[in-house]
């Protein structure tokens, strides 16, 4: 029997694989929701997988988004199957679980049902969009009031906190539609376009990712906004990386990059300087170098450009982990050059 005879004819497991697909349409929900928010004038943070699959913590209230994804051929859910458990030994019905959220129906807190399957409400199906489970028909709402009671031992279920989002987001593709709409995104809010949106892409993903991978729970608010979420800010500063701002050190460093003459060094440096803005943002002992190189330069006459760098990589060369290269610890240098020559550190400006 030949391999291909042989494989062919093995079980497939693919319960890991539909798990894994669940998780990142997931994440990538979230980063669209994230991108939606840019668009609005007030702060946020986004909450990966912590007590819903995507939370939204504004100042004064909540949002809890539970995403559930089916294949193209998938029927629609109703009043009957959103309030159906799958069997007895599930822990609650769909709706159930993201009702028990807010079972006390706090005022602020907004309960969201997101699915590519759409709502059916009688003999129709509701349209792509946002839909409030308030406005169902009366057999449809005593429908789900009467399970959720039943469910959740509670005797009043207010629906007019929680949606029903039916989103057409691509199964298929879904990154290359985020692609799509985090490009647009950034010209409506930098006004430019990216320097890379493959690589600005990468750093928001990679970031979400370990944001909804950290697995430790924590009993401060704040720990937990801080270890598993994304705040406005901190998303505005990965779009920031990667605008074309010559305040950003970021113009500064490509063309110290085109000045280099060796052509295999111009290369490497090149080849780095996407990972290195990424690693800029992402980790702490790079913030706290820079902190501390932007203190000295505001401090010390520090000569020509070559001289300055020759001067930083003695004061500074050797704190960096040790898997940096001398590319990535020159062109770090470079950027910061770029910015105190912008004025980026004056007058006690965040870095």
């Amino acid at each position: 029997m030949g391999i291909a005879e042989y494989y062919g004819k093995l079980p497939c497991e693919l319960s890991g694989s539909r798990s894994k697909n669940r998780f990142r349409l997931e994440l990538l929900w979230g980063v669209s929701v994230m991108l939606d928010l840019m668009k609005e004038d007030k702060d946020f943070t986004i909450v990966f997988d912590y007590v819903c699959d995507v939370e939204i913590h504004y100042k004064d209230s909540l949002e809890f988004h539970q995403v559930k994804t089916h294949g193209p051929n998938a029927p629609s859910y109703s009043s009957v199957t959103l309030t159906k458990k799958k069997s007895e030994q599930s822990t609650g019905s769909i709706l159930g679980k993201l009702y028990a959220l807010n079972k006390d129906a706090v005022d602020n807190v907004k309960l969201v049902l997101v699915s590519n399957a759409p709502l059916r409400i009688g003999k129709k199906k509701c349209d792509y969009g946002e839909f409030s489970l308030a406005e169902l028909p009366p057999a449809d709402k005593s429908i789900i009031e009467s399970a959720l009671k039943k469910e959740l031992g509670i005797s009043h279920v207010e629906l007019s906190r929680v949606f029903y989002i039916h989103t057409h987001f691509d199964l298929c593709e879904p990154e290359f539609a985020i692609q799509g709409k985090l490009l647009n995104r950034f010209l409506e809010v930098k006004h430019c376009q990216p320097r890379n949106t493959i690589a600005l892409y990468r750093l928001i993903l990679e970031t979400v990712k370990s944001k909804a991978c950290y697995e430790y729970s924590q009993k401060e608010y704040d720990s937990i906004v801080k270890m598993k979420g994304i705040s406005r800010t901190e998303f505005d500063q990965m779009l920031e990386a990667h605008a074309k701002n010559e305040n950003n050190g970021i113009q500064q460093a490509e063309e110290y990059i085109d000045r280099i003459e060796n052509i295999s060094k111009r290369h490497r440096c090149q080849s780095v300087l996407a990972r290195l803005i990424e690693q800029m943002l992402r980790s702490s002992l790079l913030r706290n170098l820079e902190a501390r190189i932007a203190e000295f330069l505001l401090s010390n006459d520090i000569g020509d450009e070559s001289a300055a760098l020759s001067l930083l990589n003695v004061k500074f060369g050797r704190d960096f982990p040790i898997e940096y290269t001398q590319e990535e610890k020159e062109l770090f240098f470079v950027i910061i050059l770029g910015r105190f020559t912008k004025g980026a550190y004056d007058h006690g400006n965040d870095l």
